[in-house]
């Protein structure tokens, strides 16, 4: 993840914009669009137990690349 922000692709805001660009996120649910997080986080675990990924593992490297991005991006507008 971080490797983008060096190359200045994406900040914090463009990954914002971009999950919901992608998953929806609007007023309800459709078979195409989320409604809430929460929906999302479920279904991607029901995604983990099939497809045997660790979702415990995914969300930890998740939440320490997010923590590596805040950093980054809290330290550059300085």
């Amino acid at each position: 993840m971080l490797n983008y922000i060096l190359g200045g692709m994406m900040n914090n805001k463009d990954r914002a914009n971009k999950v919901k660009r992608l998953l929806g996120l609007r007023e309800k649910d459709t078979p195409n669009e989320y409604y809430s997080v929460s929906d999302i986080l479920c279904d991607l675990r029901h995604y983990c137990t099939i497809h045997n990924i660790n979702f415990e593992e995914e969300n930890r490297r998740g939440e320490n690349g997010y923590d590596e991005e805040i950093f980054y991006e809290e330290k550059n507008n300085e």
